[in-house]
């Protein structure tokens, strides 16, 4: 036996030297070829050019690679790097597995940079893109895959001096460099500036290579009021925050299964971009705990994953799936929370108008969204803010009750306030209910809004309607603002595109309509002395007096169905004629068919619908302005039917 020990002890022995002398034999001739195809790779799939001058073992498993470029097909070099050093975990290495245990670099440079809108790194991009959208995308192989390679390339153990990003984009130029940054066993962290202002930011934080988890922390130096670097002259978006912490708590994947959870949250954080709101938006503590599936055609964030904004508690739930179609699922709920902790939680900058409103009660919000591809008409769509026991108390500098007086309407244009004028008795032009023709009444109810004397604010048919068509289309075709919601938004609000104004646009819709703050009655009179329906011609009074000599008690139906169709575009009147006068033949159609729909609610006559044709005859200082030629309509002339 103990003989039998030796021999395999020898033959072990002999195995281990073996390999070792064929190891150290070939190693060097292994990394010329593992660099050379590792130059091709990157040749191949993004068209960029890898040369790395020297590369050499300088330890058992330790490779010292020096003077590294990443050169494009066009513009400037990407990547330049003085030395980079790393050491690759043996027994992963043997596996066909790529581990790097130890890191060392130091004096890289990353630039990216742009001129006349051709990018260095557009190839590597559209690479991505193209890869990212193939058929037949395994999804929780992907996510598997990107996940083991973050976590095998990121080193346990890592020295990093000098590493620098530069981003040139024509005349902007921006400097952020890594001035070091370490990690081991316990703990990581690491110091950044931004050399424009002198900026400082630090990270701090945990990362188990082997364990697959991240806790990661990033935040200004001395609480300083920094910008995150680089995200302005990149997406036109300025973040402050105190800090902002990161966590991934490990990955499974297990029978094309890839799930994974984790958290992400930040305080005092302060964002301004023009798309998202005219003021900065400032959010004192938001977190996201997530928890998150793929499979082979399906992406889902699960509904016990929970979302916080300030004291709001939110449960979403998201799911995508290319199975036989793209199916988009999103819900959303919010836990019952007291009315006026409820406002008060409303981001600073978004909902200035309602955050300072008092109640009794309590408010929660659900949303229910599901869109099939291949079934764009099973489209469901249910949203509502639900109150119990709600009553306002308080209004704050809203002044969301001004309608039921007298008040001052400003109009703006391209954000330039061109005029102010009273909604009112002392306007001469102002017109009550009741001496504003019914035809034209019940033309722009017909075609703005159907339903509005019934529902409360939102028309979710209409809406549903409106996603569906502009679905189909691939492009806006179709609006589904009610005439509540277009008052609000030319009453109280701007008329910037924000998100933030389309949010505040739908609560102070929902606080009128469902506290009864107006009557239909006065909110329909108001809103048909505002609208725009001509060049500096706000409301019927000026219109019907503008367009026909006439006052608003005195037009008749094709005048009312013409005047309603100006709504969407109200300054585009004087294309509305040809060479003779006459309506041109699109109109035609518009008349049909906002005629065929006022006959069906018996809103007219089968005889007023039968001898209605689409002739008016200006009488008015508009006659000067119209423009007499054939042209045939341009995309988007018609005029949207809104609530039908």
């Amino acid at each position: 036996m103990i003989q039998r020990i030796k021999k395999a002890l020898k033959v072990v022995i002999l195995l281990v030297l073996f390999v070792l002398i064929v190891y150290f034999s070939f190693r060097n001739s292994l990394l010329e070829w593992g660099i050379a195809k590792g130059e091709g790779v990157i040749s191949e799939k993004t068209g960029a050019a890898l040369t790395i001058r020297s590369g050499r073992f300088t330890g058992f498993s330790t490779i010292s690679l020096e003077d590294i470029l990443l050169v494009p097909v066009s513009g400037d070099t990407i990547i330049k790097a003085d030395s980079v050093r790393f050491t690759l975990s043996g027994w992963k290495f043997l596996t066909g597995t790529i581990r790097i245990n130890d890191l060392f670099s130091s004096n890289v440079v990353i630039n990216l940079s742009c001129h006349d809108s051709i990018c260095n790194y557009s190839s590597l991009i559209n690479h991505e893109k193209v890869s990212a959208g193939q058929t037949g995308t395994n999804y929780s192989l992907l996510f598997r895959r990107m996940l083991d390679r973050l976590f095998n390339l990121a080193p346990q153990s890592a020295s990093l001096h000098n590493i620098s990003l530069l981003y040139r984009n024509d005349s902007i130029y921006r400097k952020l460099t890594i001035l070091e940054f370490k990690s081991n066993e316990d703990s990581l962290a690491g110091i950044a500036v931004e050399d424009r202002n002198n900026e400082k930011w630090l990270c701090n934080g945990k990362f188990s290579q082997s364990k697959h988890t991240l806790n990661l922390n990033v935040y200004p130096a001395d609480g300083s009021n920094a910008s995150l670097p680089l995200t302005k002259e990149i997406f036109g978006l300025t973040v402050r925050f105190d800090t902002v912490n990161i966590a991934l708590n490990s990955y499974n994947w297990h029978s094309d299964n890839f799930s994974t959870e984790g958290k992400f949250s930040v305080k005092s954080l302060v964002v301004f971009h023009q798309r998202i709101a005219e003021d900065t938006v400032k959010i004192p503590s938001a977190s996201f705990n997530f928890i998150f599936h793929a499979g082979k055609k399906y992406l889902e964030v699960d509904s016990t994953s929970e979302a916080m904004i300030s004291n709001i508690l939110i449960h979403p739930y998201l799911w995508y799936s290319t199975d036989s179609s793209k199916i988009y699922a999103l819900k959303i709920k919010t836990e019952k929370l007291a009315a006026n902790d409820f406002f008060a939680s409303l981001p600073e900058g978004m909902f200035d108008e309602v955050r300072d409103l008092g109640a009794d009660g309590t408010l929660s919000y659900s949303l229910d969204f599901r869109l099939d591809s291949g079934k764009p008409d099973s489209l469901i769509f249910e949203s509502g803010l639900r109150k119990e026991k709600f009553r306002l108390k308080k209004f704050g500098s809203a002044n969301i009750l001004k309608m039921n007086g007298e008040f001052m309407q400003s109009v703006y244009e391209h954000d330039k306030l061109v005029r102010i004028f009273p909604v009112g008795p002392s306007n001469e032009y102002y017109t009550p209910l009741d001496k504003i023709s019914p035809e034209f009444i019940n033309s722009v109810l017909t075609s703005e809004d159907g339903s509005f004397l019934f529902h409360n604010g939102f028309n979710e048919d209409a809406f549903r309607k409106s996603i569906v068509a502009n679905f189909k289309a691939g492009k806006f075709v179709r609006g589904g603002s009610t005439i509540s919601m277009q008052l609000v938004k030319n009453v109280f609000l701007t008329r910037k595109k924000t998100v933030a104004r389309k949010a505040e646009e739908a609560l102070l819709v929902w606080l009128i309509e469902n506290n009864r703050l107006y009557t239909k009655e006065r909110m329909l009179e108001v809103y048909l002395n505002i609208i725009e329906l001509g060049p500096d011609v706000y409301g019927i009074g000026e219109a019907s007096e503008f367009y026909f000599n006439k006052k608003p008690s005195e037009i008749n139906l094709p005048e009312g169905i013409f005047l309603a169709s100006l709504l969407p575009r109200p300054k585009w009147f004087k294309y509305s004629f040809d060479a003779e006068g006459n309506l041109k033949p699109y109109l035609a159609d518009y008349y049909r068919i906002v005629s065929d729909f006022m006959l069906r609610k018996n809103l007219i006559t089968a005889e007023e619908h039968d001898q209605l044709l689409p002739h008016v005859v200006l009488s008015g200082p508009a006659r000067d302005m119209i423009i007499l030629k054939d042209t045939v309509p341009e995309e988007g002339e018609i005029p949207l039917m809104q609530g039908n």
